[in-house]
């Protein structure tokens, strides 16, 4: 499993709390994490333990996003709706889990900045996945474990059990 940040997110607080909740899931878990950075807008980022890529959002979009029927059973929303506002890419400060074959498989819908945007919306954000699954040691993922994500990021607390 790996762990995917589409950088950078657009309040920069929020992008360096991205950065700092995925090196203490790579140094405390062992998750491999990487970053594909299609809006950069803050500094540099160093010291980061996976690998950093540079890709554009409409290479992101046809590469993660479009026509992933696994993507599709897993978010309300197809990810034309989820990730094309207005006509326009709106990929930056989100979130994906990665199969060890390269295929996106669970993708935060809303980017982390996004706290209070709408009713719930704290529960769908970038950052509060990655926080509960830093936070929560139980509440880490596997691919097996991918098919409890139902786009409220319900997590499985016990890898093979159902979420109650």
């Amino acid at each position: 499993m790996i762990l995917r940040y589409y950088a950078d997110a657009e309040i920069s607080e929020w992008h360096d709390h991205a950065l700092r909740l995925l090196k203490t899931l790579h140094d405390e878990y062992g998750i491999t994490v990487e970053i594909d950075r299609i809006d950069e807008q803050h500094g540099l980022i160093t010291d980061f333990p996976g690998e950093v890529r540079y890709p554009t959002p409409e290479d992101v979009y046809e590469r993660d996003l479009k026509r992933n029927r696994e993507l599709n059973q897993v978010i309300e929303q197809t990810p034309s709706e989820a990730f094309k506002r207005y006509g326009k890419l709106d990929i930056a400060g989100n979130i994906s889990v990665v199969d060890d074959g390269g295929t996106v498989r669970w993708a935060s819908t809303l980017p982390g900045y996004a706290d209070g945007y709408r009713l719930d919306a704290e529960s769908r954000t970038a950052m509060d996945f990655l926080e509960d699954i830093a936070a929560s040691p139980s509440n880490r993922l596997c691919v097996e474990c991918l098919s409890l994500l139902d786009g409220d990021e319900s997590f499985c607390p016990n890898c093979g059990y159902e979420v109650p």
